[in-house]
């Protein structure tokens, strides 16, 4: 069987699949696809299709990714040469990963994997078995140490991969987790199933994140004191010409909560950090889509007039380009002083287009092109909510970059910032004074320690302050009408403050 599945041949009704046959079928070092071929299992017709070893499904990734992928593929089955072995149904779709016939699977044991899909008894319906094959790993060890290859023959007498940065977080975690596949039966109406299965976040317990001194364990609620006000944020409103699937302040089109801030109004809050002598380096700028905002290059141009360093954060499409000669005459006359930060979502424009809708790629990417051309200084915004490793996503980032033309480091943390998904209903621990000590952290490391965000609420008569960029319309967390009295400790008392700020490393602005 182990030879079968070496060639990767076709018996009767029985398929048996390697990663290695199946890459040499469809030539795959990168995300190679054939278009779908039609199968007829007991007189039913199934759409196959073969991807190679690089793809962005594994066993833990979102839903929703899961969902593009399989439509996209546009097939009834995807049967993938997988770095690990697993089995996915969602919607009366299939992906099938082999897993690594030259290779463990991270799971501590020293076999290796192929797959026999057989057709089931009733019309329609296939039979995933994953298989674990045993073979004489200690002469390939002895071959590969011979060739000096000293980590590809650990992980052959160790069952456990040297590196696991490509993998996402849930598989890394996994390592060395034995594996226990049953024969997995599929039809088009079967019920929507993951092999092997990952731990869901659980929900958010309610009495969690209520009391702004006590956690709900009864321990005394983490404080961040404001040790300086490096950055102040000025949020433009919440108007946007995009309705991305997950904005974290539910920007729209239609959702003015957060109104049009004046270039009067925001240059009270720079007249009082110039009278009281703080220490703030850097303005920021973020909505919404700013450019939406009219009083946008004036505000920019009173910043930087005032030697500030400008953070303007922008999807860079059509609002934007209305103001390149400004744009222009702005980056002239301040240089490095400016920075635009671009919010890219995922680089490839499917995923880009799944969470901020169709036709927002190519204008994105056109305004990331000619801010490049006009050597503006550049930076990216990125999501981590595909599934995939940090590394991974940073990979996929400097290739895209290469080939639109784009010169970014996307191995830069500041040029090119990843951010965590954010979900408010999801579990996490709430932070408490003895957190810091527990996890080697500091309140300084927390981004409401240095900065503040200004927002003009909808029929307001005068702007506010948020302690936080993220929690823009939470009344606990308006902290002043001005500066000076927005200088208070701020209570780490919203699941962002764990998950985003202190758990995550994340911060809107370095």
């Amino acid at each position: 069987m182990a030879e079968a599945a070496r060639r990767g041949v076709q018996r009767e009704n029985i398929f048996l699949l390697s990663q290695e046959g199946l890459s040499a079928s469809v030539q795959a070092e990168a995300d190679v696809r054939l278009a779908p071929a039609r199968m007829s299992l007991n007189g039913c017709t199934m759409r196959f299709l073969a991807v190679g070893a690089a793809q962005r499904v594994f066993a833990s990734s979102p839903d929703r990714i899961i969902l593009s992928e399989l439509t996209a593929s546009g097939s009834d089955v995807v049967i993938a040469a997988g770095a690990l072995p697993f089995t996915l149904i969602a919607d009366g779709k299939a992906w099938h990963s082999c897993g690594p016939l030259a290779r463990p699977a991270n799971d501590g044991a020293t076999r290796v994997w192929c797959s026999i899909i057989e057709a089931g008894n009733e019309s329609g319906s296939l039979i995933f078995d994953h298989v674990a094959l045993e073979y004489d790993h200690k002469s390939a060890m002895q071959r590969l140490a011979d060739a000096d290859k000293k980590h590809e023959a650990q992980e052959l007498v160790t069952g456990r991969w040297s590196s696991t940065a490509l993998l996402p977080k849930d598989e890394a975690k996994a390592t060395g987790a034995a594996l226990s596949p049953e024969p997995i039966i599929f039809a088009k109406g079967a019920e929507n199933f993951r092999w092997p299965a990952f731990i869901k976040a659980k929900t958010l317990a309610p009495q969690k994140f209520n009391d702004p001194e006590i956690t709900a364990n009864g321990d005394r609620r983490a404080r961040v004191e404001l040790s300086s006000l490096r950055s102040l944020w000025i949020n433009t409103g919440t108007l946007c010409n995009l309705s991305c699937a997950n904005c974290y302040i539910e920007s729209t089109p239609r959702n003015d909560r957060l109104e049009y801030i004046t270039a009067r109004e925001a240059r009270a809050y720079l007249d009082e950090i110039a009278s009281d002598n703080l220490p703030t380096r850097e303005i920021g700028f973020t909505g919404g889509e700013p450019f939406l905002n009219p009083h946008t290059i004036e505000m920019m141009d009173d910043a930087l007039s005032r030697d500030f360093d400008v953070l303007m954060l922008t999807n860079a499409m059509k609002p934007m380009r209305r103001y390149e000669r400004e744009l222009i005459s702005l980056n002239q006359r301040f240089g490095s002083k400016l920075t635009m930060r671009v919010s890219i979502d995922h680089y490839t424009q499917r995923l880009h287009e799944l969470e901020r809708g169709p036709r927002s790629w190519l204008p994105t990417v056109d305004g990331l092109k000619w801010l490049s051309r006009n050597d503006f200084r550049l930076h990216v915004a990125g999501r981590l909510y595909s599934g995939e490793s940090e590394a991974a996503v940073r990979d996929g980032y400097d290739a895209l970059f290469r080939e639109i033309g784009v010169r970014l480091d996307a191995s830069d943390p500041v040029a090119l910032v990843l951010f965590p998904e954010m979900d408010a209903t999801a579990d996490v621990p709430e932070i408490t004074e003895a957190c810091w000590g527990i996890l080697a952290k500091s309140p300084s490391d927390v981004m409401c320690s240095t900065s503040r965000m200004v927002v003009k609420k909808k029929g307001a008569e005068r702007p506010s302050v948020q302690a936080c960029t993220l929690l823009a319309y939470d009344e606990r967390f308006e902290v002043g009408r001005t500066l000076q009295e927005a200088s208070g400790p701020v209570s780490l008392n919203h699941p962002h403050c764990a998950k985003f700020c202190v758990l995550g490393g994340a911060a809107c602005s370095k």
